[in-house]
């Protein structure tokens, strides 16, 4: 059930979208409320699960990762559970999403190299329940927005 946001709620998440470590006493000069009040608001958007955590957004190219692929996988219905948990742990994993049509399992990743990736197609095949793995190397970032128009 999705939260309940004010006018307030929407400028704050907005303000943290932007810069996750923006002051809170910028945003309440920003917005024209006083900082206990985006304390408060924050925390209280924390506690709903509203915001999730605060993370640094990396460039996976420069750490080291520059192949993204997205992988369709098909799985049991009676494996699903345990496989797709096991498809979630691996390092390389970047989302993975329970999906409709041909797939059960879409999942997108990074990794070293196009070995690297293979690699992991391989492991992928091995997991219990796993009866199809498709891969797709991307081969270029057309956009990648990981905040929303609020």
């Amino acid at each position: 059930m999705p939260a309940t946001l004010d006018g307030v709620d929407r400028k704050i998440l907005n303000a943290l979208q932007s810069n996750g470590r923006v002051a809170f006493s910028e945003i309440a000069n920003e917005i024209g409320v006083d900082e206990a009040t985006i304390r408060y608001r924050v925390k209280k958007l924390k506690e709903a699960g509203v915001i999730t955590k605060f993370t640094a957004l990396l460039d996976p190219a420069k750490i080291g990762f520059p192949v993204t692929a997205v992988i369709m996988i098909k799985i049991n219905p009676v494996l699903f559970d345990s496989a797709s948990a096991e498809i979630a742990k691996l390092s390389e994993t970047r989302h993975v999403f329970q999906s409709t049509g041909g797939y059960d399992v879409v999942a997108v990743v990074n990794t070293r190299d196009l070995g690297h990736l293979n690699d992991l197609r391989r492991r992928l095949e091995l997991i219990s329940g796993v009866s199809d793995v498709v891969v797709f190397a991307t081969t270029k970032l057309l956009k990648i927005k990981p905040s929303f128009d609020l």
